[in-house]
């Protein structure tokens, strides 16, 4: 009687730990892919600011508020580590040259520029990463390299000698040196926010200060690298 009791119970009393599962395992996953981004979040900082010899993966921990072990658990080593930085950072930086091979290099031009400067103002460690990583050869440096920099780097180029080829662009320039002008003159500005702000009060993060600095991009390029057809003249009557 008593054994038909218990179970007519645990019928009407399904226990809850079968349906409290699925939801304490999906909170667990949330929580440890919550650590995950912060992980990541961090380290993208701290080797922008510090470089690869000065980010440790302890304090990576300690900044994102998890265990140096699980720092370990999702990336492996310092080295995974940073690799996947490198893969968050610039998993976007293709989208840069991203641009309508239907448009004219005048027009893939100006596109390339302010896609780039939008790119930095938005992730300003990209630039600094790049400083650090780009002032000596290293395996970290062909990574990047291999992975995320030449192929944008060549488009670049080839569109700059296609502008030279149909005379918007003086044939004398290097397309190469060209690139790394933009490079350094575009991001600059961004890389340096507290020198900005103390020497001349300048707020990069203010919207203004991104439109108006586009729009002395746009200047430079419309009237410093592209070539203008001259204007039709009258012949001048001679006496």
């Amino acid at each position: 009687m008593s054994t038909t009791l218990n179970t007519a119970r645990r019928r009407r009393h399904p226990r809850s730990s079968t349906t409290a599962r699925p939801q304490a395992r999906q909170a667990t996953a949330a929580a440890d892919q919550d650590g995950r981004d912060r992980i990541l979040s961090l380290a993208i900082r701290s080797f922008a600011d510090l470089g690869y010899e000065g980010t440790t993966t302890a304090a990576v921990a300690r900044d994102a508020g998890v265990t140096q072990p699980l720092v370990h658990h999702h990336f492996g080593s310092k080295e995974g580590l940073w690799r996947a930085a490198m893969d968050a950072l610039f998993a976007n930086a293709v989208r840069v040259v991203d641009v309508s091979t239907d448009a004219s290099p005048r027009e893939q031009v100006v596109a390339m520029t302010e896609r780039f400067v939008r790119f930095v103002v938005a992730h300003p460690e990209v630039t600094r990463v790049m400083a650090r990583e780009g002032a000596t050869p290293g395996p970290r440096l062909t990574y990047l390299v291999d992975h995320y920099l030449r192929q944008p780097f060549r488009q670049v180029v080839d569109v700059a000698r296609a502008g030279q080829r149909a005379g918007l662009i003086a044939p004398g320039l290097r397309p190469d040196l060209l690139l790394f002008l933009v490079l350094g003159a575009g991001s600059h500005l961004f890389d340096v926010p507290a020198l900005a702000h103390e020497s001349l009060g300048i707020d990069v993060t203010a919207t203004s200060t991104q439109d108006d600095f586009l729009a002395l991009v746009h200047t430079l390029l419309e009237q410093g690298l592209f070539r203008h057809p001259a204007k039709d003249r009258r012949p001048q009557e001679h006496p």
